[in-house]
């Protein structure tokens, strides 16, 4: 019942956290900061405590691969929303087919180690250079109401407790892929298309590869930070690598 009740807390505190930066910062910067490892560092975190630090480290490489299905959902809905009226869901379908579908391909494919960072890397850059010539919407200053707040931080607490329940029965390969789950970035998504329509999850789903390094650092952190340290140090130590990661990708962006 605790293993329950934290798991809640970890992600509506996730959640509503990503909701008050999307308020004040606007889609773009929301969805760079989507990248970072909230949604999968609790699924991963309660890996560890329910199934023993080498579980969770072995998890992480083929999370590896599930980013690249990630990416590729954000990729899917962006080259699709652009043709589509604003108001339209066409894109959130056709990208959680995709996600579906990139998911069963990840897990499918052989145990790849640290190499399924350089995946993840590869289909990062791709996502950024096909989406690099699709027109942006002015700002658009984010303001969900508090139950649309609430409801989505619980939609995400359900994600977890099925990720990590279904971790009891589903292969390894494919728990470890759902690990990169986007936990927080979908039901974001999904409140910014019921609030404002298409074209501000265009933007979140645009700018999420270039913050998917920070998972990507954080995957491979975890996979060795896990049998060496134990699944709380680990988790801090891996938590200190994204984090550097994202400031010093802020901080290149700001000088450009």
């Amino acid at each position: 019942m605790m293993l329950l009740i934290a798991k809640i807390i970890a992600a509506v505190v996730a959640v509503v956290g990503l909701a008050w930066i999307a308020e004040r910062t606007g889609p773009k910067l929301a969805g760079v900061l989507s990248g970072y490892p909230l949604g999968t560092a609790i699924v991963l975190f309660f890996y560890g405590i329910e199934h023993g630090a080498g579980y969770a480290a072995d998890a992480a490489l083929y999370g590896l691969l599930g980013l690249a299905a990630t990416t590729g959902y954000c990729l899917v809905y962006t080259l699709t929303a652009r043709g589509c009226e604003p108001q339209s869901w066409r894109p959130m379908w056709v990208a959680v087919l995709a996600l579906v579908a990139l998911a069963l391909l990840a897990q499918s494919l052989p145990a790849l180690g640290a190499a399924g960072a350089l995946v993840a890397t590869a289909v990062a850059l791709l996502s950024i250079r096909a989406t690099r010539d699709v027109a942006e919407p002015e700002f658009v200053a984010v303001k969900p109401g508090p139950m649309m707040v609430w409801g989505r931080a619980l939609l995400a607490a359900a994600i977890v407790i099925c990720i990590t329940a279904l971790a009891h029965w589903l292969p390894q390969s494919l728990a470890g892929v759902m690990a990169a789950f986007p936990v927080t970035l979908f039901p974001l998504m999904l409140l910014l298309q019921l609030a404002y329509g298409n074209r501000p999850v265009m933007v979140l789903a645009k700018h999420y590869p270039f913050g998917v390094g920070s998972l990507i650092v954080y995957g491979l952190s975890v996979s060795v930070s896990y049998p060496a340290l134990g699944v709380g140090w680990g988790t801090l130590v891996s938590f200190a690598a994204a984090t550097a990661y994202l400031w010093l990708y802020l901080k290149w962006q700001r000088r450009r």
